[in-house]
């Protein structure tokens, strides 16, 4: 017994209106038919459905007991993995692109001599030779290499500019940028790539005596490093929710804005020697203790109620009402006048819901930022509701569970989001992965002399929904200060830290509250900004041949269809792939350990089944997402299968019934 998740078309379809003048026996039969109906319908609920949860469970509990927690544990992968050469991030071998920055497994920033020659033959020398000119080029050349890296390239590339240091002499964990050690690991064989490398790390910048970023850069050596901030939450009488201060990172401890609320207290040094394995290895220590912090089933569980219509206040009202047990206990979704009950696809089907409807623009909580496909908290979120603040903390709470469970969220934070959830140092050049407009614009006002005629001040318009911009003075007066040579290294820090902190303040300390009330930050804390979204966003690409590989058969197969079937995938586009992996499994991102770790809603490993039936059974694939499985009618041509295919990822997926 399962569940067959609904797929609805949406014709265009006339009502038929009932002729006055019918005879009354055929009214009384159409009338007795409509009451037997709804009869037969409450005897349903009344009396079988009970049996039939009550069978459905007992079915789950037959099955193979495996969880995703061993899985990942005793994953052999781990053994055989290849660093990224941008962000030196630990790649499973099957992968051919990293999974972190997206960068292709053969790249390298150190130039082959082919490259070197086909660049200028003639001035080139060998690359064996250490002369200073052939360094200079080699810089040069990867210089342009890291110049052309993209966004997200060289947002994993910083991951690590900044480290959690443990000061064994006080016993605290206190920040502190990354120090160069490459000098000390160089063979003969790589010395030149190195001294590229690590004089581009230590380029030039521009000195900036509040705010300072850096820009790449051979010609000089002299070397300034930016400047970073982290975000504390600070709790006080007058701000019982809370709020957040920014400060210079450098010395900090970092661990003062964690959240202890009792679950689970780890020695500063056992989180400093997690953080340093591989993310792999740190994914498995956190599954293992997230599970163990799960409440069992028997000794309750947290069933939500969500009516579609009203979705996002319905469950925020839900999770707020929640005590901090009933964050750890194991949960279930129940769609209103939906009969489905669920075993994982109806939980699924609710975490993407919830997700459209947090970052839908017309919700008015977050803001798409510019140029990047990443959400920021809205500066005017009050405006979408009063209670605005404890939206965010239900939202907090969201993002905590989904983090509990391994449930993956098809939306990402921006990247100083995920630093001010970890209370990772935030510098300047952040700024770009929120409003790259802005941080060029505030680049060229630091290198260039007068601003005067620009004629700014210290203050920032933000728009308002329905009426004009409104004012806000960045410091006190700000309206009536103008921005001067002398005075705009004070205007960018100022306007820096508007965007980064203090026009999303309240909303930052309520998601954070409400995230930590169900994932400990120490459990957070052993991984970066990057990871952290790895983590919760889960592979972003989706790999047809591991989807093949950890696929099962059921039933009447045809290994022809089947053949076809994986032939079509392969030609999928990505958008495509991720479509048929939402109809099949209610969700549309692959977990990082990929297609070896899918799950039912208990922790269970449920690998994606094809299950084989005849046409005539039914014309269509249907899909059955609390089993991870897809019903497949045995088509005579591959052109058959392939529109059928087509169609059902096209259609408007939602709801469920009891098959």
């Amino acid at each position: 017994m399962s569940y067959e998740r609904i797929c609805r078309l949406r014709p265009a379809m006339g009502l038929r209106r009932l002729d006055s003048g019918t005879d009354a026996p055929t009214n009384f039969f159409f009338y007795a038919s409509i009451i037997i109906m709804f009869v037969s319908c409450g005897l349903y609920n009344f009396f079988f459905k009970r049996r039939l949860e009550a069978q459905l469970l007992a079915q789950q509990q037959v099955q193979e007991q495996v969880y995703r927690q061993d899985v990942i544990a005793s994953d052999q992968d781990m053994e055989n993995l290849w660093a990224c050469e941008v962000c030196d991030f630990k790649n499973y071998d099957g992968h051919r692109t990293c999974i972190l920055c997206g960068t292709e497994r053969d790249f390298t920033l150190k130039a082959k001599r082919d490259e070197m020659n086909s660049a200028k033959s003639s001035e080139f020398v060998l690359m064996n030779d250490a002369t200073p000119r052939t360094l200079k080029k080699q810089a040069l050349f990867t210089k342009n290499k890291l110049n052309n890296l993209n966004a997200r390239q060289k947002g994993a590339r910083r991951r690590h500019d900044w480290v959690r240091n443990y000061d064994e002499g006080s016993g605290n964990v206190v920040w502190g940028r990354k120090k160069n050690d490459r000098g000390l690991k160089r063979i003969a064989k790589g010395a030149i790539h190195d001294q590229v490398v690590d004089a581009l790390d230590s380029s030039n910048a521009l000195s900036m005596p509040m705010l300072r970023d850096s820009f790449s850069s051979v010609s000089s050596t002299n070397s300034t490093q930016s400047v970073g901030y982290i975000t504390k939450l600070i709790m006080s009488p007058s701000n019982p929710d809370g709020r957040m201060s920014f400060e210079v990172a450098e010395g900090q401890m970092a661990n003062q804005n964690f959240l202890h609320n009792g679950a689970v207290v780890f020695a500063p040094a056992e989180l400093k020697t997690v953080s340093g394995l591989t993310f792999q290895q740190k994914h498995a220590w956190f599954v293992q203790y997230t599970s163990t912090m799960e409440i069992p089933w028997e000794y309750g569980h947290m069933l939500l109620e969500i009516d579609r219509t009203n979705l996002l206040h319905n469950s925020c009202e839900q999770l707020l009402w929640a005590t901090t047990d009933q964050l750890h206990q194991s949960m279930r979704i129940k769609f209103l006048n939906e009969p489905g009950v669920d075993a994982g696809g109806l939980e699924r089907e609710w975490f993407t819901l919830m997700t459209q409807e947090i970052f839908d623009d017309s919700t008015g909580l977050f803001t798409s930022c510019m140029g990047q496909n990443s959400f920021m908290i809205r500066a005017t979120s009050n405006e979408a509701s009063e209670d605005h603040l404890m939206y965010f903390q239900a939202i907090g709470r969201f993002l905590g569970r989904a983090l509990f469970e391994g449930m993956l969220i098809d939306a990402h934070l921006s990247l100083p989001m995920y630093k001010h959830i970890l209370g990772i140092p935030i510098t300047f050049s952040d700024l770009e992965f929120i409003d790259v407009d802005l941080y060029n614009n505030l680049r060229w006002l630091k290198q260039n002399n007068g601003v005067e005629s620009l004629c700014l001040d210290f203050s920032v318009n933000v728009a308002q929904y329905g009426g004009a911009p409104l004012t806000i003075d960045l410091c006190p007066n700000g309206r009536n200060i103008p921005v001067t040579d002398d005075n705009k290294d004070d205007y960018v820090y100022l306007r820096f830290k508007w965007i980064m902190m203090t026009s999303i303040s309240y909303q930052l300390a309520s998601l954070i509250k409400g995230m930590y009330s169900v994932v400990p930050a120490e459990l957070l804390s052993v991984f970066d900004h990057q990871e952290l979204e790895l983590l919760m966003c889960g592979i972003p690409d989706i790999n047809v041949a591991d989807w093949r590989t950890h696929t099962t058969y059921i039933g009447d197969c045809d290994a022809q269809v089947i053949d076809w079937f994986w032939e079509i995938v392969e030609d999928f586009s990505t958008e495509q792939r991720a479509r048929l992996l939402q109809f099949t499994t209610g969700s549309a991102r692959v977990p990082v350990q990929g297609f070896k770790t899918l799950t039912m809603n208990d922790g269970r490993i449920c690998l994606f089944a094809i299950q084989g039936i005849k046409k005539e059974e039914c014309l269509y694939p249907r899909a059955h997402t609390c089993f991870n499985r897809l019903d497949l009618p045995m088509y005579s041509t591959k052109k058959d299968l392939e529109t059928a295919l087509m169609m059902v990822i096209k259609m408007e997926v939602t709801g469920f019934t009891i098959e």
